[in-house]
């Protein structure tokens, strides 16, 4: 297996679109390979030999994540996919979400995290590389696969982790996503195509939230926040799930919801055994939710690219478009689940 999980919440574009993340790098936050692995190597006290990273990018849309190999060493290095400063290292909430699960064995060990010695004081994570496999879509999860990801939710769910941030509601939710469009920098100088895009959603948004309202059930538990497919690795009889930067205080059955949501094409059945009779309608009623919050993130990722934020190894005019097709999509299906 190869760690090829694109992260962060809402990393849900078309295959093409996945495919181009994986290109080749020449320059990552303004440096080569080749400076990069002299960066790391005087950053991080976790190298006693030589850093050598690959050439190719792992794929992701919120950060990016390289392969990374040092004696006996075998890594996943990550950096955000901004280049606006960080003056808060972006990274500790990150590695201390995987540290504690780590032990629970549903996440990936966490390695160092900190800061290169370049101009910008580029923050960095790193994971170990992490061994299994990856289906393509949710469809190909056998049946013990599926009972040991309701294993691993299971266990997620149970835990208490201090200081994340608590959603009250579903609600509470959606205006957290909202408020990231609606307050970017780039929202009213945006482009008349994603100009058009937004007005489409925000002509939507009140009878989203309407909606949101008047939901009932919110467990206030602990959920992934970015579960699609490609963040869950299956290896012998368990699931480690990738990217926990979304975690955070809300409903673990709106990881599920997100789950049959995020895919470009949402599948018509739900695989056998992952919901229980009496948790499907909850499920369900959770979608429309998952598909605003998808949309809101794309909006805010295609905000972010107009206003020259985004790293450009991640700004391409190519993926732009696949995003802003893929957000026509899902934007198309909430009506529909809205009707």
């Amino acid at each position: 297996m190869i760690y090829v999980a694109p992260d962060s919440l809402l990393e849900v574009v078309v295959s093409e679109t996945l495919e181009m993340t994986n290109r080749q790098l020449m320059h990552v936050h303004g440096h080569t390979i080749m400076e990069l692995e002299l960066l790391l190597q005087d950053a991080c006290d976790l190298f006693d030999e030589v850093v050598k990273l690959e050439s190719n990018a792992l794929g992701g849309w919120s950060n990016i994540n390289i392969r990374g190999h040092s004696d006996e060493i075998d890594f996943v290095l990550k950096l955000p996919s901004t280049i606006s400063s960080h003056s808060i290292q972006p990274y500790k909430k990150l590695y201390n979400i995987c540290l504690f699960l780590n032990h629970h064995g549903i996440a990936p060990q966490p390695l160092s995290f900190g800061r290169l010695s370049d101009s910008a004081e580029t923050p960095f994570i790193i994971f170990e590389y992490v061994r299994g496999h990856i289906h393509e879509t949710l469809a190909e999860f056998s049946s013990n696969e599926i009972e040991a990801l309701k294993e691993c939710l299971q266990i997620l769910a149970q835990q208490k982790p201090p200081g994340f941030k608590r959603y009250n509601s579903a609600s509470d939710y959606l205006l957290t996503a909202h408020a990231l469009v609606e307050n970017h920098e780039g929202f009213h100088k945006s482009s008349q195509e994603l100009h058009d895009l937004i007005n489409s959603f925000v002509r939507l948004y009140p009878e989203v939230l309407s909606y949101t309202n008047s939901l009932d059930e919110w467990s206030q538990s602990l959920m992934h926040g970015d579960l699609w497919v490609p963040n869950i690795v299956l290896q012998s009889g368990k699931v480690i799930l990738l990217d926990f930067e979304n975690a955070s205080y809300g409903c673990q059955q709106y990881d599920i919801a997100y789950l049959f949501e995020a895919p470009s094409n949402t599948p018509e059945e739900q695989p056998l055994g992952l919901l229980s009779p009496h948790e499907v309608d909850e499920v369900n009623s959770l979608r429309p939710l998952a598909l605003a919050y998808i949309i809101e993130w794309s909006l805010e990722r295609l905000l972010s690219v107009e206003s020259k934020l985004i790293e450009p190894n991640l700004a391409t005019r190519d993926s732009w478009l696949a995003v802003v097709g893929y957000t026509r999509s899902k934007i198309s299906r909430l009506k529909s689940l809205l009707l």
